[in-house]
């Protein structure tokens, strides 16, 4: 059958043919208006009436009377005026077309900007006022899940801890939703004061209502500077503030979950400096540990953090893997500092990210007796400090930090037998992208070594990513773990265990 012209070429979602047929009838109802006869003709100027006279009928008969004319103006027609040729029907098809991507191009459709090499995704935009006009606003949302099997095959029975007591070790084995991030953000009132809230949660605790907001409002001045106040991580050491979503392996270092702080209200500045080679975070907040963060908690003192570091030869990329598989060696060196008069507490709050201070043999410094008998730790001071160094050529990746950290000015109740304590410890990955954006494998270790001991990890894996992009990971992981010093409900270390955990992950980031 042949088809009309109107549905030759047109490729436009459902709905449009009807949208197609209104134009249509609108541009021949346009064209009729045009072609429609016109008004009364112009009158003459001279409207004397013309006197037509007869001449005898050859019978005899006298002629009529003359009789006067109408001016000719008033009896001949108007000349119609010539028809204008018609469209040619592909002439018209195009117009329609023309109308239909017109209206199209003015309606609000969402859009989704996946991550680079360089920059995470943008996620899905939702609404952005510079599309459609009105009131100034955007609303974007991205976000991740981690899916994981955690398995932990203890290797003893038990241990003791600095307070003297004797804490069991036992085996795991369990699936959960390690995390999920929800994340809108945008713009409002001006492009400039900026927005997002995070929904983070977890299935570990055993709980359905562990989801906890976090987010900021801010100002950012350009790419330079943006200060940002709310509920983020206090930016002290890299692989803190590296998001979970870019790891290495299954999650973080033990080193850096025993030394790091927590989340926090506070007051944030940061932005880029010497063509974006330079990038810095730094800030105030509440406290170092999020169960001390709020308006509850004792004393005004605030914990003061910064993160500063270079990339002198262009973009490092997104996490300590080379899975981009850079044609040019790229580095990156950092350091962070970190100071905070604290409480001493024995429990973590309720963001799962939560640590609490401890001694190097995992043992909380607020249980009563840990630094001498009939004694208990109030407050102290906490100073912790960094170095960081990472590089990447050609798949391979290699990437360290290390840690000091001193505790002094110990308050509370009984006497000290000491007056400070200095803890110390590092980690370090190595890794190989055998197959560039597809398979990796990776070794890892850390350690922390202070007055009570020391505790270590080594192990590694295997990262497969899913059609060569960073948002879709799958891991494999094993480690041996040596009197763990940390303790997170969300990572594979528990205070004091001695044993091996096998995790395995699949990660996906919209």
């Amino acid at each position: 059958m042949r088809r009309s012209p109107l549905a030759i070429g047109i490729a436009e979602p459902a709905g449009i043919s009807l949208l197609a047929l209104l134009v249509g009838i609108w541009i021949l109802g346009s064209m009729a208006a045009s072609h429609a006869a016109p008004g009364d003709a112009e009158q003459p100027t001279d409207n004397e009436p013309i006197q037509l006279e007869l001449t005898p009928a050859a019978d005899g008969v006298p002629p009529a009377p003359a009789l006067p004319l109408a001016p000719l103006a008033e009896t001949l027609p108007a000349p119609e005026a010539s028809p204008a040729p018609l469209l040619d029907p592909l002439d018209f098809e195009a117009l329609v077309q023309a109308e239909v991507r017109r209206q199209l191009a003015a309606t609000r459709r969402a859009a989704y900007t996946p991550a680079t090499d360089t920059a995470p995704p943008k996620g899905l935009k939702l609404y952005d006022a510079k599309q459609t006009g009105g009131f100034p606003f955007s609303a974007n949302i991205d976000g991740f899940m981690q899916v994981r099997w955690f398995e932990f095959a203890r290797g003893a029975t038990g241990y003791q801890n600095a307070a003297g007591q004797f804490e069991p070790i036992s085996n795991i084995n369990s699936f959960n939703i390690n995390r999920f991030m929800i994340t809108p953000y945008g713009y409002v009132v001006d492009e400039r004061i900026i927005w997002s809230l995070t929904l983070f949660g977890t299935t570990d605790n055993g709980k359905n209502d562990a989801i906890v907001p976090l987010g900021v409002v801010g100002w950012k001045f350009n790419d330079n500077l943006s200060i940002t106040g709310g509920t983020t991580f206090v930016a002290s050491t890299r692989e803190w503030i590296i998001s979970n979503r870019w790891m290495q392996g299954v999650d973080r270092s033990m080193a850096n979950t025993f030394f790091r702080p927590s989340y926090s209200p506070g007051v944030e500045a940061n932005g880029t400096l010497s063509d974006g080679r330079l990038i810095y975070r730094a800030g105030i907040w509440n406290s170092i540990q999020g169960a001390t963060s709020g308006v509850l908690r004792k004393g005004t003192s605030m914990a003061w953090a910064g993160n500063v570091w270079w990339e002198p030869n262009g973009p490092f990329g997104l996490g300590y893997s080379d899975m981009e598989y850079h044609d040019d060696p790229v580095w990156r060196i950092g350091t962070s500092g970190l100071t905070a008069r604290t409480e001493a507490i024995d429990s973590a709050g309720e963001n799962p990210e939560d640590t609490i201070v401890r001694l190097s043999d995992g043992t909380p410094i607020a249980l009563p007796n840990v630094l001498g008998a009939g004694s208990t730790v109030n407050e102290f001071d906490l100073s912790l400090a960094t170095i960081d160094a990472g590089w990447k050529y050609r798949g391979i990746a290699l990437n360290f930090e290390y840690y000091f950290r001193l505790i002094d000015n110990l308050t509370g109740v009984g006497t000290f037998d000491r007056s400070s304590l200095y803890d110390q410890g590092g980690q370090a990955y190595v890794a190989w992208c055998v197959v560039p954006r597809t398979y990796e494998w990776y070794g890892r270790s850390s350690a922390v070594t202070g007055p009570f001991g020391t505790g270590q990890e080594y192990g590694g894996g295997f990262n497969w990513y899913w059609f060569g992009s960073r948002q879709s990971r799958f891991t494999f992981e094993a480690l041996h773990i040596l009197r763990s010093p940390a303790d997170n409900i969300l990572y594979p270390y528990r205070a004091g265990y001695t044993g091996t955990a096998i995790q395995t992950q699949l990660c996906l980031i919209f």
